[in-house]
């Protein structure tokens, strides 16, 4: 079981994010370009180190399985590794990926159109906006494990997430979505799309089409994620816009209070 994870990032279009700027938007004290290793506490009081790289060999990716001709390089690496946790959390990977997935939150909350990908304990977080600003949003939940509570609804947790959006979702049937990656010369998304085309179906849920700006789909997944968090145990969620993988997540981990 690791306790390290790699979060990787780019922009998909014009010039490459650098590790200052990544730096500066996690507010990180010490300079990534002198010092290698940034120490940082957690909102659940877990203590982690940060490095920052852009160097080739750092950025090809959690999800490769082999380095390929047509794989892009990423624009940065952060390595993150936990080292202490609280009594009263006493899960270093549960920790982990909580934390892993507010830097990302971060990070989308300035450039929404980057893309990016992490992996914790063979878990997988990956993140990318579709070029359609109205589109149809599909969702698959698949589960280990049946919801904790009794008659939980993936659409009508997806329509409290979607209030204000435009979107509106209905019941979805099961095997219904099954998107080839169009990244198939990317080795990234290619593998995490696949995996996410592999997903056991435990509930689905469609919307018709409707406007949906980067913003308001990264909120809609976020509210859609802590509320799935809270009413499933173990469960996986994969996120489509107009046929392209926008979010996939492994393994929620509920919100910290």
């Amino acid at each position: 079981m690791s306790t390290d994870a790699a979060i990787l990032v780019r922009r998909p279009s014009g010039p490459a994010l650098t590790a200052r700027e990544i730096s500066d938007v996690l507010t990180l004290t010490t300079d990534p370009l002198t010092d290698p290793w940034h120490h940082v506490v957690g909102a659940d009081g877990s203590k982690f180190r940060l490095r920052l790289s852009s160097a080739p060999g750092d950025l090809s990716g959690p999800a490769v399985e082999s380095s390929g001709a047509g794989e892009r390089d990423y624009d940065c690496f952060v390595h993150v590794s936990i080292y202490w946790t609280t009594e009263d959390t006493d899960d270093s990977i549960g920790s982990l990926r909580a934390f892993c997935r507010s830097l990302v939150a971060e990070l989308h909350a300035v450039w929404p159109e980057a893309e990016s990908v992490f992996e914790v304990d063979d878990a997988y977080s990956y993140r990318v906006l579709p070029e359609p600003s109205e589109g149809v949003v599909d969702l698959r939940l698949g589960s280990g494990a049946p919801p904790t509570e009794p008659g939980f609804s993936l659409v009508e947790a997806a329509n409290r997430a979607a209030s204000g959006t435009g979107l509106v979702f209905t019941e979805d049937e099961p095997g219904r979505h099954i998107v080839p990656s169009d990244g198939a010369g990317d080795s990234v998304t290619y593998t995490v799309s696949h995996r996410a085309e592999e997903l056991p179906f435990a509930a689905g849920a469609r919307s018709a089409a409707a406007p949906a700006d980067a913003r308001q789909l990264g909120e809609f997944t976020e509210r859609l994620l802590a509320e799935l968090a809270r009413h499933t145990d173990g469960a996986d969620l994969a996120c489509w816009v107009n046929g392209r993988l926008y979010r996939y997540e492994v393994e929620l981990t509920p919100p910290l209070d």
